[in-house]
């Protein structure tokens, strides 16, 4: 992206802080043809965005083929072997590049806050890392067992998407009751994950629940309930990003683990703001070192 990845951080926050005044004040009530300043910044970001990525998009085109996501979804076609016009990969771009801007960010900000607090799972983390003994890729993924459990333990406290929707298609019948078609339903990551009835010590930040047990047994999460642990939504319509965000945030703390130490910052704990990604007002706060 370059110099304007600073200008769509700017823009998403914007976005978010619209978001909440339009679902937490009574701009919820209002009609959505009724003019306000959040509403008219939002319009005007969601333009400024689109013709970003339509220009990311054109850029593409005149480029040779290649591997990138970009090209996959300009070379993408359906059952009758029809591609995408622009405004359909612009739309499609546009969910994968701000779905995926801050939800490992703020996944990683969560993970060096708790490894601060836990200085025996971040000498864990730092350990693997160093018995690598250079900066790990995607083929040392199965030599960092440890830090992915940091990772999934991560999403399981703090999951960025800490509530998503689903509309009903057609009656179901969930809990004894049918709901009819055209019913939303919000599914909160947030408190299955702390559930008692699917997860030992649900409040404590145990990555070992996701590890191997004494002699080889299976994990404690192995048994878990399909649905228990949704960070990335589940069904057909699970993040399409899943298996990247995960692979990048193992990585990426790996390697900030290894060049840094964090501590705590005594009495800090973050601000947690739900909105569309489960933010923290002012920051996450830990001490680093050389």
């Amino acid at each position: 992206m370059g110099a304007p990845a600073a200008r769509v951080g700017e823009m998403l926050t914007d976005l978010m802080l619209a978001f909440e005044r339009e679902q937490r004040s009574v701009w919820r009530f209002v009609p959505a043809w009724v003019p306000g300043a959040h509403r008219r910044r939002a319009a005007a970001h969601t333009e400024e965005l689109q013709a970003l990525v339509l220009s990311l998009v054109a850029e593409r085109r005149q480029r040779p083929a290649g591997d990138d996501l970009l090209w996959r979804l300009l070379e993408a076609r359906d059952e009758d072997g029809r591609g995408m016009d622009d405004a359909q990969v612009r739309d499609e771009a546009l969910t994968l590049f701000l779905a995926g801007h801050e939800t490992t960010a703020l996944a990683l900000s969560y993970a060096l806050w708790l490894l601060a607090l836990h200085p025996e799972a971040q000498a864990a983390v730092r350990a693997e890392g160093a018995a690598l003994g250079r900066r790990p890729g995607a083929a040392d993924l199965g030599a960092l067992p440890y830090t992915a459990a940091v990772v999934q333990e991560v999403l399981r406290l703090y999951p960025p998407a800490w509530g998503f929707g689903r509309e009903t298609v057609r009656p179901v019948t969930l809990g004894g009751r049918t709901l009819p078609a055209g019913t939303h339903v919000v599914t909160m990551p947030w408190i299955l994950h702390r559930d008692p009835r699917w997860w030992r010590e649900p409040a404590r930040f145990r990555p070992e629940r996701w590890l191997p047990g004494p002699g080889g047994a299976p994990a404690e999460t192995a048994s878990l309930p399909r649905f228990a642990y949704v960070p990335f939504g589940g069904g057909p319509r699970v993040c399409i990003g899943s298996h990247f965000a995960t692979m990048e945030a193992v990585l990426a703390l790996s390697v900030l683990v290894a060049e840094r130490r964090y501590r705590a910052v005594p009495g800090f704990a973050p601000k947690l703001v739900p909105s569309v990604t489960l933010r923290a007002r002012d920051g996450v706060w830990v001490r680093v070192e050389g």
